[in-house]
């Protein structure tokens, strides 16, 4: 069953796939390939993965947003994005699909 962190983690996959479609160096594509693997555990598995697509523009503004707050006591950028994961979700439907899936909807 998915945890409020891994709402985040399912956000932080789709800014991965975003950045993904950029032109970049192959050693840069492999860093972003090797995070997205380091996401996976039990209930975010490569197959969830494989369903979030890249986040959008309008997304993607509200990832930035949410990034000024920093990693230090809550609330911060990780707790923001997994409270604001409808949000996210109502923007690209593939995130709640994700999520659904590894609640085993």
């Amino acid at each position: 069953m998915p945890t409020h962190g891994h709402r985040h983690v399912l956000v932080c996959v789709s800014v991965t796939k975003r950045a993904l479609q950029s032109e970049m160096r192959a050693e840069m594509r492999l860093d972003f390939l090797t995070h997205l693997e380091k996401l996976t555990d039990s209930v975010v598995t490569a197959d969830v993965i494989s369903m979030v697509e890249p986040m959008d523009d309008d997304g993607y503004e509200l990832f930035l947003e949410i990034q000024k707050l920093g990693y230090g006591p809550i609330p911060n950028a990780l707790d923001m994005m997994a409270r604001k994961f409808d949000v996210f979700a109502q923007l690209n439907p593939s995130m709640r699909r994700a999520h659904d899936a590894a609640c085993g909807h």
